[in-house]
């Protein structure tokens, strides 16, 4: 589809060009200057300008097709006449020229033809010959190697029967060489017999020292793991007699208290080196009383085979109360829970009296003493740290806002006591896991040495001939193993 506009005495098309963007194309026209676009051919939609484009291109086609027909018919008559006159004569003279030049061209061609077939058969006889004077120069030097090959053939012959007759002179020294060898063969062996046998004979005697030395040290080692075994089954025999005596002072709660409120004092100076003072003897004034961090502590225990009961904490609230100089209160359950009290959380604390802190610990026995006592000791710091800031300062205002300090750390302190009181379940828990793969790891050590032990005398009375064969089962390992089976029971109960 082309529009043809005339510009400068020059037909340009109105096409320019068409590029692909995505999906759509561009198609690019040239017009002149001075023509405006039609407005709706502006707003048309893209179906629409297509449908104007065809129907463009319809009208061209008819334009052309009336005007040619008309020009046909009229204008040009004439002149086409005047053309096919004067083509059919320039095609008469073409075909004349095209004949002559064809003629002349030939002979040319002929003329060359001829030329080449003859300088091909000057080369052709020229590389006859020389492939002529090679097959003379190779059939010479063929006879040449021929020659060569037959004399070397003899000249090999010769030097391989020299060589034959020397390996034949080798063999007879070589076979002579060899008798006189077997003849020295016996006197070797004999020197031989006699080096084996000293050798032997020292051997025997570094092996009976070796022997010996491996005796005393398993006999050493027997007696030492004897002595092991001796000193752990007292240890455990004093523990038996321990917790008979726990147990008959169990049945008395009095009894049972004392123990008890002994047992934290004695850990609290062993561990933490807490010096408690005994206040059971003054009225409303707790079990223990303490300065720890400078601060006043008072410690409640209780040793009971229930769970404390409210009335308990009760009391203990009422001597904090009457004892405002004391800043914190740790009432310590050592193998029961505490009614009203979360017993998913063996520790929790509570601030009463505006200034004092309340600390709860159930079954403390069932908990790592070391961490519970660490954490104990930090609660006691913190509440030291906040008491020396509440007393430097008399003013309520600042207490007040200590007091909201206290609030906002209350949360992370509760979250630590949680956790804290998880790591302890799990700890205590692993702690009981790895001593009774101790023991068990123990037991069999024991009995591996005892079966070494064994096998060692009797490979022992092999070598010095002393071994018997008995087939009777000996009765005390039986009752041995009888023997310990009990007491890893019982260990296990305890």
């Amino acid at each position: 589809m082309r529009f043809l506009y005339k510009m400068s005495d020059e037909c340009i098309s109105a096409y320019a060009g068409r590029k692909r963007a995505g999906k759509m194309s561009i198609i690019k026209f040239n017009i002149n200057t001075a023509y405006e676009v039609p407005v709706s051919l502006l707003k048309s939609d893209i179906n629409e300008f297509e449908t104007a484009l065809n129907f463009s291109a319809r009208l061209i086609d008819l334009q052309k097709s009336l005007s040619d027909d008309f020009v046909k018919s009229t204008v040009y008559q004439e002149y086409m006449k005047t053309v096919e006159s004067k083509h059919a004569e320039e095609l008469s003279y073409a075909e004349k020229s095209a004949s002559e030049n064809f003629s002349g061209r030939l002979s040319d061609i002929i003329q060359t033809i001829t030329d080449k077939q003859q300088a091909f058969n000057n080369q052709i006889d020229t590389i006859r010959y020389e492939c002529d004077m090679q097959i003379k120069t190779l059939s010479k030097e063929k006879k040449k190697l021929e020659d060569d090959a037959t004399a070397a053939k003899v000249e090999l012959e010769a030097s391989l029967q020299k060589e034959i007759r020397l390996l034949k002179k080798q063999i007879s020294e070589k076979d002579g060489e060899l008798q006189s060898l077997s003849k020295g063969e016996a006197i070797i062996r004999e020197q031989c017999t006699s080096e084996a046998q000293k050798l032997l004979k020292i051997v025997e005697e570094k092996n009976t020292a070796a022997q010996e030395a491996m005796r005393k040290s398993y006999e050493q080692a027997i007696a030492l793991k004897e002595e092991a075994l001796q000193h752990r089954e007292a240890k455990i025999s004093q523990r038996e007699e321990e917790l008979q005596t726990t147990l008959q002072r169990g049945a008395s709660s009095s009894y049972r208290g004392q123990d008890g409120e002994t047992f934290f004092q004695t850990i609290a100076e062993q561990k933490m080196k807490w010096i408690l003072t005994d206040t059971s003897k003054i009225p409303h004034s707790c079990d223990y009383s303490a300065t720890i961090h400078k601060i006043n502590v008072f410690f409640e225990m209780k040793n009971y085979t229930d769970d404390i009961r409210t009335s308990e904490i009760t009391k203990f609230l009422r001597d904090m109360k009457e004892h405002p100089e004391v800043h914190i209160g740790i009432f310590i359950s050592l193998h029961t829970r505490i009614m009203g009290k979360d017993r998913e959380k063996p520790i929790s604390i509570e601030w009463i009296n505006d200034s004092q802190c309340a600390m709860y610990i159930q079954s403390f026995k069932e908990l790592d003493e070391n961490h519970t006592l660490s954490l104990i000791d930090q609660v006691i710091k913190m509440s030291s740290i906040y008491s020396k800031m509440i007393g430097s300062k008399g003013d309520m205002s600042e207490e007040s806002m200590l007091q909201g300090r206290i609030d906002k750390a209350r949360v992370y302190i509760e979250e630590y006591i949680t956790e804290t009181c998880c790591l302890i379940k799990r700890v205590t828990n692993d702690q009981k896991l790895h001593r009774q793969l101790v023991e068990s790891s123990y037991s069999h050590t024991l009995s591996v040495l005892k079966s070494q032990t064994n096998a060692i005398n009797t490979a022992l009375e092999i070598l010095t001939g002393e071994y018997k064969e008995d087939n009777t089962i000996d009765e005390s390992l039986i009752e041995q193993v009888d023997e310990v089976k009990p007491k890893k029971v019982g260990k296990k109960k305890v």
